[in-house]
């Protein structure tokens, strides 16, 4: 994994995230506001790539100690918290698929599936799930680079400036990957569900 020092690609954001590593810097209030900033949304991230909930939670435990082993050379740069966390999760994803030789599979269990706790009311899912799993069927269809930008921008949260971060790619390459990515996940419906 790329050390924080070396993490410097990306749009400026809001000065919001560096206030946030400021008081991280400080210790326990700081680094418990940066964990429940990003933790559900990395959970939901690495549930949905590896679909097993124990590993979900080891890997989100894995890239906040990482964070915090780095805290004290962690200098501001204008790179979003998010955007190191998200990179964090995908290169501590890597490292436990080839140190576990396990393959990726992209299915969550639905009876182990335990959503964070910024998702819809349980009522609002009923509606939509039917629709969810025509999708899920329909991304794996998609090729993995395609599944990554769509998984970053959905489960992730995440918004082109951070993906682009995540990636260490331009805002605007992220944004045009994006907007592609959804195009081919249309037509795949499409050609799928008709």
């Amino acid at each position: 994994m790329e050390s924080p020092e070396s993490f410097s690609n990306g749009p400026p954001l809001p000065h919001a995230d560096e206030k946030l590593l400021e008081r991280a810097k400080k210790g326990g209030p700081g680094i418990a506001e940066v964990y429940d900033a990003y933790a559900d949304k990395l959970y939901g991230f690495l549930l949905k790539r590896c679909g097993h909930k124990e590993t979900a939670e080891d890997l989100v435990q894995r890239v906040f100690m990482k964070f915090i082993e780095a805290l004290p050379r962690f200098e501001w740069r204008g790179v979003s918290l998010g955007a190191w966390l998200f990179r964090a999760a995908s290169n501590a994803l890597i490292d436990h698929w080839r140190s576990a030789a396990v393959r990726m599979d992209t299915d969550v269990d639905p009876e182990t599936w335990d959503p964070p706790s910024n998702l819809p009311h349980p009522a609002e899912e009923v509606d939509i799930s039917f629709e969810r799993d025509k999708l899920a069927e329909a991304m794996k269809h998609m090729s993995p680079r395609d599944q990554q930008i769509l998984d970053l921008r959905f489960f992730g949260g995440l918004e082109p400036q951070e993906i682009a971060a995540a990636l260490d790619i331009s805002p605007n390459h992220a944004a045009v990957l994006a907007y592609r990515a959804v195009g081919r996940l249309r037509e795949k419906y499409q050609a799928l569900y008709g």
